[in-house]
């Protein structure tokens, strides 16, 4: 904060010589100042357009049903997976009950 106040007076600094007809230039200068500094960080461009968006209800909302049904259909294809892998499983131990020697034959792909 130190470092940013010094380079903020510097170049005020440079703008004393400059003849402005403007009576409340330092203020609104200061005031800007001020503004900025209550404000949270400046995010980039991107974020901020994302948090303009979802600043309104509607699109919050959506968002929102986005993600849970995106949860729901990474949920739903995981335990897809499990079942083929389970499936596979079964089927493999219903092969070795079956016949133990079935590992030397061409059916045991």
């Amino acid at each position: 904060m130190d470092r940013d106040t010094e380079q903020l007076d510097k170049a005020l600094e440079l703008w004393q010589d400059v003849d402005i007809e403007h009576p409340r230039l330092n203020a609104r200068v200061w005031a800007r100042v001020a503004n900025e500094d209550s404000e949270p960080a400046a995010l980039p461009n991107f974020f901020n357009l994302v948090q303009s968006i979802l600043n309104r209800p509607v699109y919050a909302a959506v968002f929102v049903v986005a993600c849970v049904l995106g949860g729901l259909l990474l949920a739903e294809l995981r335990v897809a997976q499990q079942q083929v892998v389970r499936g596979e499983q079964l089927a493999e131990s219903y092969k070795q009950v079956i016949d133990p020697l079935i590992k030397d034959t061409y059916l045991f792909e």
